[in-house]
């Protein structure tokens, strides 16, 4: 399985195998506007659907979101350092 069917799968809550069934159904869409099908219409897999559909459209999106998960609270944690000194 590919890296980002892995985030998906875990993001949204749901097994390798629907998340590899969204993502090869967003790729085979040539309309970015199109309606998802009735299996990702509701939960977690209407999740795992918005997601795929955003890594397939826009991955900088997708991975800068990703970065910014891991990075803004390690930037939140070295500013309360600092403002207590322990960090000079």
């Amino acid at each position: 399985m590919s890296l980002t069917v892995s985030i998906i799968a875990k993001l949204s809550g749901v097994d390798l195998a629907t998340a590899r069934r969204a993502c090869d159904t967003v790729a085979a869409f040539d309309e970015p506007g199109a309606q998802p099908p009735p299996e990702f219409a509701h939960g977690s897999a209407a999740r795992c659907y918005a997601l795929a559909t955003v890594s397939d459209q826009r991955p900088l999106l997708f991975w800068g979101g990703l970065l910014a998960l891991v990075v803004i609270p390690v930037l939140v944690v070295v500013k309360l350092l600092a403002a207590f000194g322990v960090i000079p």
